[in-house]
């Protein structure tokens, strides 16, 4: 142990799990792997019927909390309930950590004692055949916490690791929005005005799966996402009007969550609720044609940080499992 590892905070790993047997070992593994000295990881369960309470057995140092809940937000404020640390971090059953990540935030929070939040790369991949892994997408956040991507980019919740103190000033998730709390979550974080250091190297290795409720291949879940997110920019622009703030970024939000919705619709045969949709909105707003253009714009700047697409294949020259 180094003298500096002697100051590094406490990490609480939490990792919300259901039916996680086909993957929990690596999250496990990953985490091991890292050879933090001061760490703890609790797996908050919602009531598994597989072998996953099995196989957490197998892993004597491990905090597990085992009892039906709301779904994966409410087990992530579980675990921040039972969490000791002073640095907090997200890891679902899918996900793995590449090697020396704990020490890289580790060390950034010593180095940056009045930072809230670090952030790193989440890294999106599919396994294939032979063990190789093609690289998908690669979201980076060179800004920090920045209102405009909570909007219209990715956050990569997982990627990101929060001070405990962050919790107590912004709240813990919403369980209302059962797919997308992250995102109202990262909201709050901004308005709150928290502080935010940005590494720029992967912090997350995020594997796109069927299973994988929100980002997967056949995008199983769009709907429900999309719904949630249009009811979501639909509150922050109500939000915003009692507050008379960020008027212009929320009608643009809303627009575009508002188009989104109408799309996919469409695309899935919904045209009379498509149709509906568009109705009211447009009542309801009768400049959104014109918020829509410019909430493009925004997503187009917000997305020049990051990389790849379904039909990629990019380099990362960093080992994951």
């Amino acid at each position: 142990m180094t003298d500096q590892s002697r100051n590094f905070p406490r990490i609480s790993i939490i990792t919300p799990c259901l039916n996680g047997e086909r993957f929990i070992v690596d999250a496990i593994e990953s985490v091991l792997r890292q050879g933090y000295p001061n760490l703890e990881h609790i797996v908050v369960d919602g009531g598994s019927t597989d072998a996953t309470l099995s196989l957490l057995r197998g892993y004597s140092y491990l905090i597990v909390i085992s009892e039906p809940d709301g779904g994966s937000h409410e087990a992530m404020n579980k675990g921040i309930a039972r969490a000791t640390g002073d640095v907090i971090a997200f890891m679902n059953v899918d996900d793995t950590y590449p090697d020396d990540t704990l020490t890289t935030i580790g060390a950034a929070f010593v180095a940056n004692p009045g930072t809230d939040i670090v952030l790193g790369d989440t890294v999106v991949y599919e396994n294939g055949t032979g063990g190789h892994h093609t690289v998908r997408f690669i979201f980076n956040h060179p800004r920090g916490i920045w209102l405009m991507e909570c909007l219209f980019g990715n956050p990569g919740l997982n990627g990101c690791f929060f001070r405990r103190s962050v919790f107590e000033k912004v709240g813990l998730f919403n369980n209302d929005f059962h797919i997308c709390a992250d995102r109202d979550f990262f909201i709050r974080a901004a308005l709150a005005d928290v502080t935010s250091v940005s590494l720029n190297v992967p912090t997350l290795f995020y594997r796109a799966h069927g299973g994988s409720q929100t980002i997967n291949p056949a995008r199983s879940n769009v709907i429900a996402i999309t719904t949630e997110l249009f009811r979501m920019a639909s509150d922050f622009l109500e939000l915003s009007e009692k507050a008379r703030s960020h008027s212009h970024l929320a009608h643009a939000w809303q627009a575009f969550e508002g188009a989104r919705l109408a799309f996919v619709q469409m695309r899935s045969g919904q045209w009379s609720n498509a149709a509906k949709l568009l109705v009211h909105i447009a009542r309801h707003d009768p400049l959104w044609p014109i918020y829509l253009t410019r909430a493009l714009y925004l997503r187009r700047i917000v997305r020049q940080n990051y990389r790849g697409g379904w039909n990629a294949d990019l380099c990362l020259s960093n080992k994951h499992g």
